[in-house]
This record gives structure tokens, C-alpha cells and sequence, in this order.
């Protein structure tokens, strides 16, 4: 088969070549893959050489849906045909914080593209515990970012928003295009996304999002027209940029008794910015300071949401390409401000499957 394999960490390292189809295990489902998508922060770690997570040699692609091919003499609950999407992390079970339930913070967690082969390729071979089938109105292109939206989720649940709170999301790539559409299904009453490219805030407009365009420049700007019309400022301030000059400023426009939600994350330690916190200001003002990690064993509720429309993650979808095209697609991600999610079809054109 076809797929995108990394001998080590580093475009240099990388091809588009022949390997050997997937060895299926007893309890393995093997998935044609039609749809994978690019997750910035971990595939551009591979793709620079500075993934904290990478074990190689590795296909990665974390985020794909297909169809079943075939599946392992132990599989009960899938057959040939069913349109699926698999959950990334494979928990081990066994370390102290699975056995206490709390498997998104497994010590020895095991992710398909991370630490096991992934989803850019024409066939990839899953845990049949991790595979959920694909409701009938979802595309394949929508269904492979269940991954993302699922992380999206997360966050929601940490957040847990009260009735008529005011939400600021930082950053429309395709985290913050996801979560601010969520935020706007949830008892949030307004929702508000900023962002330096104005094509982005563009695209979750249509959702009745509003927008608001950040000059890194100036950032007094938007800071102005905010503080104007929020003047009390925002209940929940949700940060997908990971840039820590922004997130320090953008801490002054939350409420008295408001959270800040750290959900972006930079996968490179060489350039990890820490944050200033003014513990005077968390003190008076009660303020909250949260974090928001991976998402574990969210696809049910994640494909139900997309399958009733309360997030739509096409909107995220700027470019769809063959797989052959993968290194045009990441520098695409990296480097063209206008993309946010490069979705690419192993197998030939997903519509219809």
C-alpha cells in the first residue's frame, strides 16, 4: 500500500512510499481509509522533527474515517462495509491513573499516528475497541475530524458553561473554528472568535458566531472594541493560540469570578513560551486558570453532535487533496495563513462512500 512514512523525526526523513499492508491481529479491525486530516500541533512536530510523542519509524495521522476491509477473527461488532472512525489513544489499563478511571491521563498511553502506525495510508489496522461506526448523514470528511471535535468536547465539559455566559475563543484555526461552534450550541449566550486572518472568522460567521480581527501589531485595538461592548468582560476566555504575550494581555478582559481555559499547547519544548501571572489580579478578582487535554472515548458523543448538527466540522475544511500530495498540503498548513484543516483522500474521492 501506499503511505507517508517517517524513517525518523524531519521532512528529510519522510517519503510517500510503498510498505507492507497492515498484519491484522484477532482483535483488529483493518480500515480503507478515505478520509485523514491534518492535526497541526502533532503532525508538524513529525514534520519538524521535534515531536515529544513521535516513536519511529511511523505513519502517522491520527484523524481519518474509511471503510472496514476486513477484520480479525475476534471481531464481534463490526463487518465488511460499516462506514467507521477510530478513536486515536489506547490507554494500558493497568498504570495508576486508568485504574482509577481517569484513562486520559494514562503513564503509558499508546496512540495510533503517534506511537503506532496512523491514518496516512490506503489501509490502517485498529483495536476494534476503539472503532465507532459513522452515522449515514455524516461524510467521511466530517467524520475524520471526530478526533478534534472529540478534544472539543473535552473542553466544553471542563468548561461546563452557565446559563448566559459570555465565551471569548483566541485563535479560528481549526481548534478554535470547532470549539467556538460548540461554545454556540451550548448555554452559552454569546460567543465571540478572534482572530488575524479575516478569511477564518469569515467561515464560522455563518454559524452566528461573532468575530473580531486581532492586529498583532496592536493589539490595544481589539482589546478597545471589546472592553466597550463587553465592559464587564467574559465569563470563559479560551485560548487556542498558544502564544503567551496575547494570553497575558487577553487575562485582563475576563469578568470577576471568570476562567481562563489553557487548551493550546506548543508540541516543540525548544520554543514552549511560559505564561506571567498576576497573582494579584487571580486573588481579587477569584479568577480561574484551567487547563484542557486530549480527548479520551468521546467519539459517541462527538458523532451524535455532529449527526444533529451542533458542530459542523467541514467548516474547518480548507483544502482536500490525494495523499501523494501530503508535503504540499503541510506547508500549506504551515505557512499559508488562510488554510486551517487539509483533509487528504488515500483511496480516491471520499464523496459518496
Amino acid at each position: 500500500m501506499k503511505a507517508i512514512l517517517f524513517k525518523k523525526g524531519g521532512r528529510e526523513n519522510a517519503s510517500y512510499t510503498d510498505v507492507p499492508d497492515p498484519v491484522l491481529k484477532n482483535t483488529d479491525v483493518l480500515i480503507r481509509v478515505y478520509a485523514s486530516d491534518i492535526c497541526k500541533p502533532a503532525d508538524a512536530a513529525h514534520y519538524g522533527g521535534y515531536s515529544v510523542f513521535g516513536s519511529y519509524p511511523l505513519i502517522p495521522g491520527h484523524e481519518y474515517a474509511g471503510i472496514v476491509e476486513a477484520i480479525g477473527k475476534d471481531v464481534r461488532r463490526f463487518q465488511v462495509g460499516d462506514r467507521v472512525t477510530a478513536d486515536a489513544n489506547k490507554p494500558c489499563g493497568k498504570c495508576y491513573y486508568c485504574e482509577r478511571g481517569e484513562v486520559r491521563f494514562c503513564d503509558n498511553n499508546e496512540a495510533y499516528g503517534q506511537t503506532l502506525n496512523g491514518g496516512f495510508a490506503q489501509l490502517v489496522a485498529v483495536d476494534e475497541d476503539l472503532v465507532y461506526r459513522i452515522p449515514d448523514s455524516v461524510s467521511m470528511k466530517a467524520a475524520s475530524i471526530t478526533e478534534l471535535v472529540g478534544c472539543a468536547y473535552n473542553c466544553m465539559e471542563r468548561c461546563n458553561f452557565k446559563y448566559g455566559s459570555e465565551v471569548l475563543i483566541l485563535g479560528c484555526g481549526a481548534s478554535g473554528n470547532i470549539l467556538a461552534q460548540m461554545a454556540k450550541s451550548s448555554a452559552a449566550a454569546t460567543v465571540v472568535a478572534a482572530d488575524m486572518v479575516a478569511s477564518k472568522l469569515e467561515k464560522i460567521r455563518t454559524r452566528g458566531i461573532e468575530t473580531i480581527l486581532v492586529d498583532r501589531e496592536h493589539y490595544e485595538k481589539h482589546e478597545t472594541v471589546l472592553k466597550k461592548q463587553f465592559p464587564h468582560g467574559f465569563d470563559y476566555i479560551i485560548d487556542t493560540t498558544a502564544d503567551a504575550d496575547l494570553i497575558t494581555r487577553s487575562i485582563e478582559l475576563l469578568k470577576k469570578g471568570g476562567t481562563f481555559v489553557n487548551y493550546a499547547f506548543q508540541n516543540n519544548v525548544k520554543a514552549a513560551e511560559k505564561v506571567e501571572i498576576d497573582m494579584k489580579l487571580f486573588a481579587t478578582r477569584q479568577l480561574s486558570y484551567i487547563g484542557s487535554t486530549f480527548q479520551h472515548f468521546k467519539f459517541p458523543q462527538t458523532l451524535k453532535a455532529i449527526e444533529e448538527g451542533k458542530v459542523d466540522p467541514e467548516l474547518a475544511i480548507t483544502e482536500v487533496l490525494p495523499l501523494d500530495q501530503f508535503f504540499a498540503g503541510m506547508e500549506h498548513v504551515l505557512n499559508d495563513p488562510h488554510t486551517i484543516k487539509v483533509v487528504f483522500e488515500p483511496n480516491g474521492p471520499s464523496e459518496g462512500r
